[in-house]
């Protein structure tokens, strides 16, 4: 089955009389529960493909199916997205006044108003992704880039999202931290069979199933340092 299907997509922007060509007559196809990786070079057009399939942006040509659905024909866009995409970027989106606890309480009914009252998947899932209870009561400043990306996943994970789409996440981690990230990420992908999209400059992804690369407005298959233009 096909989480993602898009068929001869292209996409350019205008700007006086200047044409600005990100994406032409380009197609990508994506397995349920599979993590795939995109690479390429800064303006390449990685965060607006990631954008067309969150639905935030719309293709000049060509059709994107997500989650079986022709995103041109949702209504409401942003409460199907809220309901079946998590999508994270590198920047830090945490509230310097909430502690942890606080930010994870967010969006829940009034009744899990205490840690004791979640629900068993969002205690699973804070476990997952290493957040002690020591760390309930801190604030973003006193921990990590890493736990804090952690804590940020963790908010994402309990909308339980179909797709998780993570623009440039772990660019401003080191190889340690990175390796921690992704060995969570891989295990909630497995778990629950999430299927999963990152996207880097010129970074490897050991984590990845299928690593592609966006060069000059297509993407090209990865494989043994051969690319093959897909489609």
């Amino acid at each position: 089955m096909y989480v993602i299907t898009a068929n001869n997509i292209s996409k350019k922007y205008i700007s006086g009389n200047d044409k600005n060509v990100l994406f032409d007559d380009m197609s990508l196809h994506v397995h349920e529960g599979e993590i795939v990786f995109i690479s390429g070079d800064y303006g390449s057009g990685k965060t607006t493909l990631l954008k067309m399939i969150a639905a935030m942006t719309p293709p000049n040509h060509g059709k994107i199916k997500v989650l079986g659905k022709d995103l041109l024909t949702i209504q409401k866009r942003s409460d199907w997205r809220l309901k079946h995409i998590g999508f994270l970027t590198k920047e830090d989106s945490l509230i310097p006044y909430l502690t942890v606890k606080q930010h994870l309480l967010m969006g829940l009914e009034d009744t899990a108003s205490d840690f004791e009252l979640f629900s068993e998947d969002a205690k699973y899932i804070l476990t997952m992704v290493g957040i002690s209870e020591d760390q309930l009561n801190q604030f973003p400043e006193s921990l990590t880039k890493v736990d804090r990306l952690k804590i940020t996943l963790a908010r994402v994970l309990m909308g339980n999202p179909r797709l998780l789409l993570l623009d440039e996440l772990t660019s401003e981690l080191n190889e340690e931290q990175r390796f921690e990230l992704y060995r969570t990420i891989v295990e909630f992908s497995r778990l629950q069979n999430i299927t999963i999209i990152l996207t880097g400059e010129n970074e490897s992804c050991d984590i990845a199933d299928r690593m592609l690369k966006l060069e000059n407005g297509k993407l090209m298959e990865v494989n043994d340092n051969t690319k093959f233009i897909l489609h």
